[in-house]
C-alpha cells in the first residue's frame, strides 16, 4: 500500500502556494464576498462505479452539497442534491449538512466523509499522497473567474460505500480531492475539460484542467510519479463524443517536464449530466472512466463544461440527418 505521507514530493517553492489552513473556511475582504467548494471523488474501473462528493458554502452561510454515484448496475444513478446553511463560526474542520458529515485534519492532510441517503451510504477517509498542488504553480496560472486559488491532491482511501444493500470496499483505492475559494463566474468559460486519473497503486496520479475563455486557452494541473509532483505545461487532446455530446473516450498527451509526455487514454464506462439553470446556463457532464497512463491500466474521471445554448447547437448538428 502506498505511503500516505508522502509517496510524491512537491518542490518546496511550489508547495508554499498552498498552506494547511487553506483547507479551512476563507473569509472575504472587507465589503467582499467569498465562496468555498470542497470535492472528493473515486473512480473504480474494475467495478465500473464512480463516486463524487461536493460541498460548497458562501460567506453569508448559504451552503449545499451533492453526493453522486453512477455506473454499471446503478439504476437510476444516485444524484442527491441538498441546500442548507452553515453557522458563521464553522471553519470546515467539521461540517454536517443533510446527512453528509465532513471532518478535516489539516495537519495530517486527512479528511473523513460519511453520508446516509435513501439508497447510498458511505464512510471513508482520504489521506494525501503528496502535498496539495495549487493551480498558481502552472505557467498559465488560475483565471480570476474560476477562483482566487484552487488546490488539488491525489490520495488513498480507507472505508466503504453501500448502494441498494450492496457493499463495496474502498480500502486502498486511489482517489482525488480539491478545494477552491473565491467567487466563480460560471458563464465566463467557453469550454473546459477537468480530469483526474491514477494507477491502482498510486505510483502515477494526475490532475489536469484545460480551459477556453475570452478566446484564450490555458492548462493547469500536475503529474505525480517517480516521487515527484510536476506542473503540467501543455496538453494535446482529442475527445470522442456521442450524439448527445457525452464524452465517450479521449486521448491526451501531457507535457510535465519529463523527457517524454504522459500518454493518457480514457474510455467512459458511465456518465451523468447535471441540468442547466436560468441563473447558470451551463451544462456539466461527469464521466467515470477506465484509464491507461503510459499503458498502465487505471481509473479516472473526465468532466466537461459547456455553455448550454452552444451544447444544444452541437447536439443538434450531431443528430441532424445527413443530406
Amino acid at each position: 500500500m502506498p505511503n500516505a505521507r508522502y509517496l510524491h514530493k512537491l518542490d518546496p517553492e511550489l508547495a508554499k502556494l498552498a498552506r494547511p489552513q487553506d483547507d479551512l473556511r476563507h473569509q472575504p475582504a472587507p465589503g467582499g464576498q467569498m465562496r468555498d467548494s470542497l470535492f472528493w471523488q473515486v473512480s473504480m474501473a474494475d467495478e465500473k462505479l464512480c463516486l463524487q462528493v461536493y460541498f460548497f458554502a458562501t460567506d453569508d452561510g448559504n451552503a449545499g452539497c451533492n453526493v453522486c454515484l453512477w455506473g454499471e448496475g446503478i439504476t437510476p444513478e444516485v444524484v442527491d442534491f441538498y441546500s442548507d446553511t452553515v453557522p458563521d463560526d464553522s471553519d470546515f474542520s467539521s461540517v454536517s449538512i443533510a446527512g453528509l458529515t465532513l471532518h478535516q485534519d489539516i495537519h495530517a492532510q486527512r479528511s473523513t466523509i460519511a453520508y446516509e441517503g435513501a439508497r447510498l451510504k458511505l464512510d471513508f477517509n482520504f489521506s494525501g499522497l503528496h502535498e496539495p498542488f495549487s493551480y498558481h504553480a502552472n505557467a498559465d496560472g488560475l483565471p480570476g473567474w474560476m477562483a482566487a486559488n484552487r488546490i488539488e491532491q491525489s490520495g488513498i482511501l480507507q472505508g466503504w460505500l453501500e448502494i441498494d444493500g450492496r457493499r463495496v470496499s474502498l480500502d486502498g483505492r486511489i482517489g482525488h480531492r480539491d478545494h477552491s475559494w473565491g467567487l466563480r463566474e460560471w458563464g465566463m468559460p467557453q469550454h473546459w475539460k477537468w480530469l483526474a486519473a491514477y494507477t491502482p497503486d498510486g505510483a502515477i496520479t494526475m490532475n489536469g484542467w484545460i480551459w477556453i475563455a475570452g478566446g484564450e486557452r490555458g492548462v493547469a494541473g500536475y503529474v505525480a510519479r517517480d516521487g515527484k509532483v510536476s506542473p503540467i505545461t501543455a496538453i494535446r487532446d482529442h475527445t470522442e463524443y456521442d450524439a448527445e455530446m457525452i464524452q465517450n473516450a479521449a486521448t491526451m498527451s501531457i507535457d510535465y517536464g519529463a523527457e517524454q509526455p504522459l500518454e493518457l487514454r480514457f474510455e467512459t464506462f458511465s456518465a451523468i449530466r447535471f441540468p442547466s439553470s436560468k441563473r447558470n446556463p451551463i451544462t456539466i457532464t461527469e464521466a467515470g472512466c477506465a484509464a491507461t497512463l503510459d499503458g498502465i491500466a487505471g481509473s479516472g474521471q473526465f468532466e466537461t463544461h459547456w455553455p448550454t445554448p452552444y451544447l444544444d447547437y452541437l447536439r443538434g448538428r450531431k443528430q441532424a440527418p445527413e443530406g
